[in-house]
């Protein structure tokens, strides 16, 4: 079993001497683009801002694909990407909530154009913020193929996963610090005012990738304590073989490596790297216990039944280690085929509940997944309901509420999601 200090002592010892050198300014930060909407344009959005912020790189090189985390001081500067969206519904009388915003695998921060987030954005006020998750992102693409015919070039995914999580903490930090993003142009009114509410602090929301790095990221945040994490897991190891997103990879995994027997074992030891950049590491501190000089924190888990990309299952594993409580019922009788469903994990008492929550969302067009190693793939297993979740009015309503007020709230008073 590998130690505290192995798992999350490098990102603490970045993020700890990164903090250090910033003091209490806000990070330096750069406008490049701010494009405003028309409400034809855009019913809901009423200003995109896009940039970069200045992040210690503690990466070899220039930071990009293929570059590793020696123990040592900051290499240079990193400029980390960044994309706002100012809800229309933000003014100076009622200033927009302040969240990041963590996008899906091999994605970008342009997520946040997504029409949930803009639905969520503009219903409950809220300014998303997003950066690129570099290990796993847009531009990472040509590099994590390479990586599945030859694993030596793996360990440069969770090393640059770990600079990803100082790049997020150094934006959340820009958008509340004094002399941050509300003192800037690009989010203040044309009178002058700050859009933005930096005395209600910040929050975090992701999805899918955005999940499952969230809960690492979410263990090691100091600037918040209330994150939503949305058709999340953990244990890469696990979800890989299960997903339908690995199977491109599989194949060529297949050509380098074709013996199922030492696939198993590839598995197991890559996961020994990816503890410290993805929650698997991070679990058994994301809520109680938590790492030195960090405060508790609270997640409320979203769960897709039957999701073909992030197995339902290792989502429930990062349930039982964080100590979420399950709405019940969670699903209609005859949905589940296991024999305790959601076995371990307490049901939630009564609402509102102040504590980590864990809800199931049943699209109703896709069925258990395979009990083994295998994707769900084929009709036999419905429609993908991966995205489901997150484009509920009710779930949005109930993310919305935890993160402003702590409190998991029931959306779902007659039974199961929906």
């Amino acid at each position: 079993m590998a130690s505290e200090q192995g798992l999350t002592g490098r990102v603490l010892r970045m993020r700890d001497d990164a903090f250090a050198r910033l003091g209490r300014r806000a990070p330096g930060f750069t406008v490049t683009q701010v494009t405003d909407f028309t409400p034809a344009q855009d019913a809901r959005i009423a200003r995109q801002v896009r940039g970069t912020v200045a992040v210690p790189s503690y990466l070899t090189g220039d930071g990009g694909p293929g570059t590793r985390l020696p123990d040592g001081p900051p290499s240079g500067t990193l400029a980390a990407d960044f994309v706002c969206n100012l809800p229309r519904s933000a003014s100076a009388t009622a200033p927009a909530h302040l969240s990041l915003y963590g996008h899906g695998l091999l994605g970008s921060p342009t997520e946040i154009d997504a029409g949930n987030v803009k639905d969520m954005a503009q219903a409950y006020d809220f300014l998303f913020c997003a950066t690129s998750w570099i290990g796993l992102a847009a531009a990472d693409v040509p590099y994590v193929a390479s990586v599945w015919s030859d694993l030596s070039r793996f360990p440069s995914v969770p090393d640059r996963l770990q600079q990803s999580f100082l790049n997020f903490l150094f934006l959340g930090r820009a958008m509340i610090a004094p002399g941050g993003f509300a003192a800037n142009p690009a989010f203040r009114d044309a009178a002058g005012r700050s859009l933005l509410d930096r005395a209600g602090g910040l929050h975090y929301d992701g999805n899918s990738q955005g999940g499952i790095n969230g809960g690492a990221l979410t263990a090691i945040a100091q600037d918040w304590t209330r994150s939503v994490l949305g058709v999340p897991a953990m244990n890469y190891s696990t979800l890989l073989q299960r997903s339908v997103d690995f199977a491109p990879f599989q194949q060529l995994l297949d050509r380098s490596y074709p013996d199922a027997r030492d696939q198993q074992v590839i598995f197991a030891l890559l996961q020994m790297l990816w503890d410290r950049g993805e929650a698997d590491g991070y679990a058994q501190h994301l809520t109680g216990n938590p790492l030195p000089g960090t405060p508790a924190h609270q997640v409320l888990m979203h769960v897709a039944f039957g999701d073909h990309q992030v197995s339902p299952a290792a989502a429930q594993v990062e349930a039982r280690t964080i100590g979420a409580r399950i709405h019940e019922p969670a699903l209609a009788p005859g949905w589940s085929d296991e024999v305790v469903p959601y076995w371990g994990i307490p049901p939630i008492g009564h609402y509102p509940y102040r504590g980590s929550a864990f809800v199931v969302w049943n699209s109703g067009l896709a069925y258990a997944p395979p009990p083994t190693n295998l994707a769900p793939a084929g009709p036999q297993y419905g429609s993908d309901p991966h995205e489901f979740p997150r484009a509920q009015p009710g779930a949005q309503r109930q993310k919305a509420t935890f993160l402003l007020t702590g409190k998991a709230s029931d959306v779902c008073p007659a039974g199961p999601c929906p």
